[in-house]
């Protein structure tokens, strides 16, 4: 089997990363849209306090949503460090020029755990509250 040239290489690992990074800002999108509407129906429903055993459910599939969120950008975080690690050819924490200094891998999960802490916070507020 041929072997690419490594300047070709590193492009090519490069062009991975930055696939997987767009996947992981769509993914990120994707499960802020839907724990948004969890808030939403969630404050809603606060109103009518006969609908308590439907907040726990909704609070439950949040807190659902937001661990197949971490465990989605912990995978996703994996490939990028692989890629990563191609493209500099074998420093395993290579970053390009003027990247900045704070891994996107650091922020990622601040919104993921952020609505985790708020539907565990709503199911114990709801079920000390019966």
């Amino acid at each position: 089997m041929n072997e690419l040239p490594r300047s070709e290489a590193s492009k090519l690992h490069i062009d991975m990363w930055k696939h997987y990074n767009t996947l992981r800002q769509g993914k990120t999108g994707a499960f802020l849209t839907a724990n948004s509407i969890l808030v939403a129906i969630v404050g809603f429903l606060f109103r009518d306090s006969k609908i308590v055993p439907l907040v726990l459910l909704i609070s439950v599939v949040g807190i659902g949503v937001c661990t197949s969120w971490l465990l989605l950008l912990s995978r996703n975080s994996a490939y990028i460090d692989y890629h990563r690690t191609e493209a500099g050819g074998g420093q395993p924490l290579w970053t390009p020029p003027k990247a900045g200094r704070i891994r996107s891998k650091s922020l990622d999960n601040i919104p993921a755990v952020a609505f985790l802490v708020l539907w565990v916070g709503v199911l114990i507020f709801v079920l000390s509250t019966r």
